[in-house]
């Protein structure tokens, strides 16, 4: 080999080296794009799911506050109710509720999630952050103030799971300020369209409030000109050979144990009140600053404790825990000091609004000039079987007379309703001066019992009911006086007993008709439902309607007759018995009950009876007024309500029901 050739091999190029495959090489990673998916199906479908469980129990909470309607698994005055009205149902110095902005954010939530299937942005992921955090506070509250709100729980469990799920998905750097605009707008847009509905409720509310203490305040003027006795009842103005005296649970007149302000006084004001009640509260402030202005108004207080420890109407929903404890509280004060050592208390009591502590109480004794040894009396008296009585008594009273919320006030023996219009009191107060009624004692002061005020109540009432019905199947006489309607469920107990109150007062009479419209509780049929109750519910409107349908009015009030009477035993095959025995051919009877225009005409009673604002089954209406109240322990206040529609007939009734 010559030299030539071999330097030109030693100088041949070298190849390029193998590139190294080991782990530890580096790459530069493809950029994300915007078709990339870095939310799992599962996540993504997972996160929907999640933020509208937030979303429905926020929009329960919602409607309980806007329309005021009990909740299901939440009784009205509840725990969703309790936190509503608490400090930490609405945003801190403001009247915002939380459910509101509750709904809003996972409204915005839930737009800005169905954007992010190609990943996670990081201010969205602080933002939910924040959200579990405030959640966490929440639930904490909750626990402590043992307000165990089955929405207000759903709500935060689901914002806890969406969290989770958002934590497993990737970060994106597309677009990142976009979620957070997204869930901005819709938070803003949201707020604003709660705000107009609240508006308009609160509007219709205080309409409703300002009629009612305007139409009480005239009443009260008028009882207490020429001091004539207040509220009589019809049995009292009648001969005593004709009717009983009514037997009050007090003696002599309508006042409580201790009176502020002179006995014989032109304007009288008892209030059945509750220390730890928001409203009593705001009243408290109204009246004593009457009190201040006018020395010749007096006051008496009875107690209306929400507390399940000396109330039984709230063993199944203690509102107000303490309140009980400061009502003996109250009483134990006037019987250690007198009349003065009561108001002294009371006075202190609404100043901490009810709510303390054992060492809280202990320092307000000794600030109320309590030595320690008076100290241990007023515990020992205060925890006394005799306190309780007390408390127990005006309870009862408060029952007797038919109250359902506090404050119920009282002026001259008159119950002044509308008391949540701004300032009620004083604004009755003054327009009853103005008339200068003549000074008096309480003697004459006799409030009817609340089967009375049951029947006044359906009486003030404004009409409502329009009486339309596309497939109506009426009871009685075309035309007549007295215009029933029953929104009801066959498988509800209560409709039961109205059904066969209102048929066996019918019964005979030719100036009575009754309808009854279907309210199933159950959201197969009844999509205006806030839950399912009764399984069979629907089933059983069915055949009622295809009843109907098949054998006329005879045929539904066969069915409805028998539906009624069998609701603890209702199933398939007693049905198919039933329809057999009544004359139909079951196998088109089952057709029929599964057919369009059945299922339609029970929506359509559903959504009318929801246009009603129908919150409970069964809802009564007599002569369109709608019947707030009508049971009443061994006294049957329906039919009176019956019989006085049947004599006064409502000139602008609903036209009569024709088939």
């Amino acid at each position: 080999m010559s030299k030539r050739t071999k330097h030109r091999k030693q100088t041949a190029p070298r190849q390029p080296p193998e590139p190294r495959r080991d782990n530890t090489a580096t790459e530069t990673p493809a950029p994300h794009t915007a078709s990339t998916t870095i939310v799992p199906d599962s996540y993504y479908i997972a996160g929907i799911i999640f933020l509208a469980i937030a979303i429905f129990c926020t929009v329960m909470l919602v409607l309980s506050h806007v329309k005021g309607i009990s909740l299901p698994g939440c009784q009205k005055g509840g725990a969703c109710d309790q936190v509503a009205a608490g400090p930490w149902g609405k945003v801190p110095r403001t009247q915002w509720p939380i459910s509101f902005v509750g709904l809003a954010y996972f409204s915005g939530l839930l737009l800005a999630w169905l954007g992010s299937k190609g990943g996670v942005a990081d201010p969205l992921r602080y933002l939910v952050r924040l959200g579990v955090l405030l959640s966490v506070l929440y639930v904490i509250v909750l626990i402590v103030e043992q307000k165990f709100c089955v929405y207000c729980l759903g709500t935060h469990a689901a914002n806890f799971a969406f969290w989770i799920v958002l934590e497993k998905c990737r970060r994106t750097p597309l677009s990142i300020w976009r979620p957070i605009a997204t869930v901005g707008v819709v938070f803003l847009l949201a707020s604003a369209a709660l705000g107009a509905i609240r508006e308009r409720e609160n509007k219709a509310v205080q309409q409703s409030q300002e009629k009612q203490l305007a139409d009480s305040t005239k009443e009260i003027i008028k009882s207490s000109a020429g001091g004539e006795p207040s509220n009589q009842t019809s049995s009292e103005s009648t001969s005593v050979t004709t009717a009983p005296a009514i037997d009050r649970p007090w003696k002599g007149g309508f006042t409580g144990r201790y009176l502020r302000g002179p006995k014989i006084s032109p304007i009288r004001i008892v209030i059945l009140t509750d220390y730890q009640c928001p409203d009593c509260y705001n009243t408290e402030r109204d009246i004593h600053s009457i009190l201040e202005r006018r020395p010749e108004v007096s006051l008496s207080v009875k107690h209306f404790p929400m507390c399940a420890d000396c109330n039984p109407n709230f063993e199944k929903n203690n509102m107000h825990p303490n309140a009980c404890w400061a009502a003996r509280a109250a009483e134990t004060a006037g019987f250690l000091r007198g009349n003065d050592g009561f108001w002294q208390m009371h006075d202190w009591l609404f100043r901490n609004k009810g709510g303390f502590t054992n060492v809280q109480f202990s320092a307000g004794l000794r600030e109320l000039g309590y030595s320690p040894e008076e100290e241990k009396q007023f515990n020992s008296i205060m925890m006394s079987q005799p306190m309780l009585d007390l408390v127990k008594s005006d309870i009862q009273e408060g029952i007797w007379l038919g109250l359902h919320y506090t404050p119920m006030v009282f002026i001259n023996g008159v119950e002044l309703k509308g008391v949540f219009a701004p300032q009620a009191v004083t604004r009755a107060v003054e327009a009853l001066a103005a008339t200068s009624p003549p000074p008096m004692t309480a003697e004459l002061d006799q409030p009817p019992p609340a089967s009375e005020k049951y029947v006044s109540d359906w009486r003030e009432n404004e009409f409502k009911f329009s009486g339309d019905d596309s497939q109506p199947w009426p009871l009685g006489v075309q035309g007549a006086a007295l215009h029933i309607a029953i929104w009801g469920d066959y498988q509800e107990p209560n409709t039961a007993k109205a059904d066969e109150l209102v048929r066996r007062f019918i019964a005979g009479r030719t100036d009575a008709q009754y309808v009854f419209r279907h309210y199933p509780v159950n959201q197969a049929c009844n999509p205006a439902a806030g839950l399912t109750k009764h399984p069979n519910a629907c089933r059983a409107h069915q055949a009622a309607e295809a009843a109907g349908i098949l054998g006329g009015v005879e045929g539904y009030w066969k069915m409805h007759d028998w539906l009624m009477k069998h609701q603890a035993d209702f199933s398939e095959d007693a049905l198919r018995k039933a329809v057999q025995e009544m004359g139909f051919i079951p196998e088109a009877f089952f057709i029929t009950m599964d057919s369009p225009s059945v299922r339609e005409h029970i929506i359509e009673d559903c959504n009318y009876g929801k246009q009603l604002s129908l919150f409970a089954v069964p809802c009564i209406f007599i002569n369109g007024k709608f019947v707030p109240r009508w049971q009443v322990q061994g006294e049957d206040v329906l039919e009176r309500i019956m019989a006085e529609a049947a004599r006064s007939p409502v000139t602008s009734a609903p036209p009569p029901a024709q088939n």
